[in-house]
């Protein structure tokens, strides 16, 4: 049989090391990028071999698009094609309990484990956080749940993956120019619950206008009555097995009291104690990076929320806190293709903008008309520079991008660290600093 992986990241990687150690393939592998010099390894220029050659399976890892000349001609040639997340659910031997959105997922998948941790069973986080499945398959049988974070460039190409509880936390714009069009990004993150059976659970947003096709569908609403998890601003109220109130978390934004919603019923149908729930809820700090405290200079804070990789993010994050009127926001980023422009009814009621980045210019561009007129930066130290400039005493500086870190970072994590060592140094200059 001969297997061809798309994409030598740690995706591919646990898929060429599962391949190799079973030794019933022959295995090839290919990237746009540099390989290691072995054999039936095909990087940079040498990939365009995968044009000549025929496969059994493709394995395809998420960094490659979909509209990638490989995917093409993989389709073109009728090759089963197949994602990593596919290929590792096939290895697996327990429940897994996938989560998906736009927004939450780690903090979400983050809950759901220390819950089920605390509740005495044997778990294991993987996916787009921590180690690919393929990986964590190896350990399978040892566990009760994988709870696996799943991307929608994850989901575009699963068969017969099905999740014992399938998490959609909500489906906003993002990724445009890799599914290109939201439609077709909204199908990807559907697949999620298509091979449901009457045994699995689906926990959704039942604001949110779309329809799926599953039996047992469990729902939280911010809007709606009747359901199983009712949520506002700063509380989430539970029916469903067990009645639930829960507020006043560390955790804060309506946002995240959807994460604490969907955990919480995603930890009942586990049939853990409420007492657990409870304790881990109320007691969870927020992850980093994700509207993360950083310091306070001259009565300013600073909040670190470089997760923030797409415009509903940014929307979140603002709303977060009370007083809109009191933050100043820094985007920027590389764009992702939906308009900043979408901000405007919320970013006329903040302090002030401040735009970095690469493309800084065509953010600028695209919010010409906001008034006051947004302040440029090259990088994040002259961002952190330009927004505590325009802060006053009480005010909040919100690294929210909105945008990917991929201009001038590695990942938002690296970009999020930039941040917070701008700010620990702008702060220690400014406390040394005599003031008249």
């Amino acid at each position: 049989m001969k297997i061809a992986i798309l994409g030598f990241g740690k995706s591919g990687k646990s898929v060429y090391e599962s391949l190799i150690e079973k030794n019933q393939a022959e295995v090839f592998v290919f990237d746009d990028n540099e390989l290691p010099d072995k054999l039936n390894f095909f990087g940079q220029d040498k990939s365009k071999a995968f044009f000549d050659m025929s496969f059994d399976l493709v394995v395809v890892s998420p960094g490659i698009p979909k509209y990638h000349p490989f995917i093409k001609h993989a389709l073109n040639k009728n090759f089963p094609i197949i994602s990593e997340l596919e290929f590792g659910f096939r290895l697996t031997k327990c429940k897994i309990i996938a989560i998906t959105g736009t927004n939450g997922k780690s903090t979400t998948v983050k809950l759901i484990h220390n819950i089920l941790k605390k509740s005495g069973k044997k778990v294991l986080m993987c996916g787009n956080y921590g180690l690919p499945l393929t990986k964590a398959a190896q350990v399978s049988h040892l566990l009760d749940y994988l709870i696996v974070e799943v991307s929608s460039f994850q989901l575009e190409f699963i068969d017969t993956f099905k999740p014992y509880i399938a998490i959609i936390l909500n489906i906003t714009q993002d990724h445009l120019s890799w599914h290109g069009s939201f439609q077709e990004y909204k199908q990807a993150k559907l697949k999620i619950a298509k091979n449901l059976l009457n045994d699995g659970f689906l926990i959704r947003n039942l604001d949110e206008d779309y329809n799926v096709d599953a039996f047992n569908v469990i729902g939280f609403s911010t809007y709606k009555d009747n359901v199983e998890a009712k949520v506002s601003q700063n509380s989430v109220t539970i029916n469903f097995k067990e009645h639930l109130e829960i507020k006043n978390t560390k955790l804060i934004g309506a946002h995240n009291m959807q994460n604490i919603a969907a955990a919480s019923l995603a930890s009942l149908i586990c049939n853990v104690d409420k007492n657990n729930i409870l304790e881990v809820v109320m007691n969870q700090e927020t992850l980093p990076h994700r509207l993360e405290y950083v310091c306070e200079i001259e009565g300013v804070k600073f909040y670190n929320d470089s997760k923030s990789t797409n415009i509903d993010s940014v929307r979140k994050a603002i709303d977060s806190f009370e007083n809109k009127k009191n933050i100043v926001v820094i985007l920027g980023g590389k764009h992702k293709g939906e308009s900043y422009a979408n901000l405007m009814d919320l970013l006329t009621q903040i302090e002030g903008v401040v735009v970095f980045g690469e493309d800084r210019k065509k953010i600028m561009a695209e919010l010409s008309k906001l008034k006051p007129i947004p302040l440029p930066a090259i990088n994040i130290k002259g961002a952190v520079i330009a927004a505590f400039e325009i802060a006053k005493p009480g005010d909040i500086v919100l690294l929210s991008p909105g945008g990917s870190s991929f201009d001038q970072f590695k990942n938002f994590e690296e970009r999020g660290e930039a941040f917070r060592r701008e700010c620990l140094a702008y702060k220690e200059t400014y406390d040394k600093t005599s003031r008249i």
